[in-house]
């Protein structure tokens, strides 16, 4: 079954489309405070390509607000018009390692961290303070981030080709919010 996952959670966004688990198609795009232009373009470019489409999976985050929003509604209008599955997978799981650590900033000061053992979610992603992050870390293990946080983190982006084979641990494509949104209120 071909399967298209979309990963928008950082600031370079993915497109793979895959067979099993053969990689057929793949995009890699900048994807700047999920304004979501080249997310749209790419989809325009690939999704005809493979009119054989059987499922799509989104990556849910956590990671940008607005990037999460547009490429979870871009695959569930897929989905959707197409009459195929949608599946969500968390974004942190889009690193090749089967064990790892990913680390990331949730601004205002706080940063979240996932342990990823065994090519899954080892427990709830955390939001803490960065201190509290790095004293969590494992030494033992490779540590990733989305932006440049530490020099012990490889600043690496999730990508989709490697969501495509991490399904095991799908679940509803509802982005994962780690804190509400900040919403200001016009002024008088």
């Amino acid at each position: 079954m071909k399967t298209l996952v979309i990963e928008c959670s950082s600031a370079t966004g993915s497109l793979a489309i895959t067979e099993g688990t053969r990689l057929l198609d793949r995009h890699v795009f900048d994807n700047p405070r999920g304004r979501g232009g080249q997310l749209f373009s790419t989809l325009a470019a690939a999704v005809p390509l493979h009119p054989d489409l059987g499922r799509i999976v989104a990556g849910t985050g956590p990671g940008s607000y607005n990037a999460l929003r547009a490429s979870i509604a871009a695959a569930w209008g897929i989905a959707r018009t197409r009459g195929i599955p949608l599946l969500g997978v968390c974004s942190l799981l889009g690193y090749e390692p089967a064990d790892y650590d990913v680390i990331g900033d949730a601004r205002a000061g706080q940063w979240f961290l996932g342990r990823i053992r065994n090519g899954a979610l080892a427990a709830p992603v955390e939001l803490m303070r960065p201190d509290e992050a790095v004293a969590l870390l494992d030494p033992r293990l490779h540590v990733f981030s989305t932006s440049r946080l530490l020099d012990a983190a490889t600043t690496a982006h999730p990508d989709a080709g490697v969501l495509a084979n991490r399904t095991a641990s799908a679940g509803p494509a509802e982005p994962i919010y780690l804190k509400p949104p900040h919403i200001t209120t016009p002024s008088k």
